[in-house]
C-alpha cells in the first residue's frame, strides 16, 4: 500500500481558509464560524493520522 503524501496534514489550514471565507456570507455567529473552520480545517491532519495507525507496520 503506498504510503500518504507528507504534505497532506498541511492542507488543514489550507481547508480552515476556504471553509470560513465560503461559510461567512452564511454564518452570522462569528464563534460558529471559528468552530466550523477548526473542525474543517483539523480532518486533513486527523485522516492522515488514522492512515498512519491503520497502516502501520510492526
Amino acid at each position: 500500500m503506498p504510503r500518504p503524501p507528507a504534505w497532506v496534514p498541511f492542507l488543514g489550514p489550507v481547508t480552515a481558509g476556504m471553509t470560513a471565507g465560503l461559510a461567512a456570507p452564511h454564518i452570522e455567529s462569528f464563534w460558529l464560524l471559528v468552530l466550523l473552520a477548526t473542525l474543517v480545517g483539523l480532518t486533513p491532519v486527523v485522516g492522515y493520522q488514522m492512515w498512519k495507525r491503520t497502516h502501520h507496520k510492526g
